[in-house]
């Protein structure tokens, strides 16, 4: 992967927020480092983003930018160098939006049997009532 990705520019951006984009996106989306980097406060960032519709899009399109480049990471790593163990570990992590999910091995077996495993998908998404996990606790 390469350090710099190219400048995003974008209509009513002042010189100061391309600059922090450009930052931000080559401090890999962590907006301390970039307010740190072009001298100004996270406070500012918050307002800019609170007040600019077109910089509020551009740190979307850096932080989509920036999944582009884990994505193709770990495709170099799964095709090119056959590494699985970076789809399973990395991409639930940072690609939960795009369809990954993180899944657990649970091995569930009280009375010391060993062939007895279960494996369970856990979806971060799913919401459960208090009144359903009970009533599925006590069944």
């Amino acid at each position: 992967m390469t350090n710099e990705l190219p400048i995003l520019i974008g209509d009513g951006l002042t010189k100061n927020q391309i600059k922090f984009i450009n930052s931000y996106v080559n401090s890999w989306c962590n907006v301390s480092k970039a307010c740190k980097s072009v001298e100004i406060t996270r406070q500012t960032f918050y307002r800019w983003a609170k007040e600019s519709d077109a910089f509020k899009e551009a740190v979307e399109q850096a932080k989509e930018a920036l999944k582009d480049r884990w994505e193709d990471e770990i495709n170099r790593q799964v095709f090119e160098d056959r590494n699985p163990v970076v789809l399973n570990k990395f991409a639930p992590m940072v690609l939960k939006d795009r369809g990954y999910s993180d899944s657990k091995d649970v091995n569930l077996h009280q009375t010391g049997q060993q062939d007895n495993n279960v494996v369970i998908t856990v979806v971060e998404n799913a919401i459960e009532s208090k009144e359903e996990e009970e009533q599925r606790i006590e069944h």
